[in-house]
């Protein structure tokens, strides 16, 4: 379950369709991602298109980059199942997040993706030869998971500069 909460119809036409004049598509998509909440403009144009219905829990996308990363990893190892296990979390680690602010939280997963994308560059070298003359297709797959990786961080970390200081939050977010 992700902690990053992606847009939703409902908060771009509550919150920002009926409370600005002249509405539109892109004007919503704007101020949504000037508040530090990315959604492009087609999105919002068809979520209009659509009545604004509300859509099928979708992952953040660094939720989804991440996701995409750890299936990919697995042409590394040869397991299937294999993940890029990047932090070995105490327990309790659950609460710990959820005490995050939006900003908070926003930082720790851009620096998990980057951390992830690292950890798999490391090792990546050294097998490409023999993975590109025997599962091209697959590391080709990986090759975009990372590539998909450090967007989304980039992405991410633009995020947490526009989302504003949150009291109590501020001086930890810029440690």
């Amino acid at each position: 379950m992700s902690l990053l909460k992606a847009v939703t119809p409902e908060e771009a036409k509550k919150g920002v369709w009926v409370s600005i004049p002249n509405p539109s598509a892109r004007r919503v998509a704007k101020a949504l991602t000037q508040s530090g909440r990315r959604v492009h403009h087609s999105t919002v144009a068809r979520w209009r298109a659509q009545d604004w219905r509300p859509v099928a829990h979708s992952l953040h996308p660094l939720d989804a980059a991440r996701q995409a990363l750890d299936m990919a990893a697995g042409v590394l190892t040869g397991d299937p199942l294999a993940r890029v296990e990047i932090l070995s979390r105490k327990d309790g680690s659950q609460q710990e997040l959820e005490g995050l602010s939006d900003r908070e939280l926003l930082r720790e997963s851009s620096r998990e993706m980057l951390i992830a994308v690292r950890l798999v560059s490391h090792v990546l070298p050294s097998q490409l030869p023999h993975l590109m003359a025997t599962k091209t297709m697959e590391t080709a797959t990986l090759l975009n998971a990372l590539n998909a990786g450090l967007r989304a961080a980039a992405d991410g970390l633009e995020q947490f500069h526009h989302l504003p200081g949150q009291a109590g939050h501020a001086v930890k977010d810029q440690q």
